[in-house]
């Protein structure tokens, strides 16, 4: 009884239908158009945090305030955004290319409501 057996390379190796080239030995495809490669994409909606522990879907185009600034310039406490004081607050806005009035004026859009950027 013949066993059936996906095609090879010839030694050297040889394009395989879909127009690629496969080295000698290697398993070859046969098949013009594959349909793995016209797999549908989709494009996932994903939520984002704009609070703690808060999850919404962005508007189009739109990301969240929060997530630009929470570890990172501030923090939220009971509510309100408040900005870093250590010393190592000018280090992190020189390595994020922000200036310190940036870093404010987010907070300060927190804190007045602005969810999306």
């Amino acid at each position: 009884m013949a066993t059936k057996t996906q095609k090879r390379a010839a030694v050297g190796g040889e394009f395989g239908a879909n127009g690629e080239w496969y080295d000698g030995g290697k398993f070859i495809n046969t098949v013009e158009e594959n349909a793995k490669g016209k797999a549908k994409k989709r494009t996932a909606t994903r939520k984002q945090e704009i609070a703690p522990y808060v999850w919404e879907v962005p508007p189009e185009g739109k990301w969240s305030l929060y997530v630009r600034f929470a570890g990172v310039f501030g923090n939220v406490w009971n509510g309100v955004a408040i900005l870093r004081t250590d010393e190592q607050l000018e280090a992190t806005l020189e390595y994020y290319g922000k200036t310190l009035a940036q870093a404010k004026k987010m907070i300060d859009d927190w804190n007045a409501g602005v969810r999306w950027i």
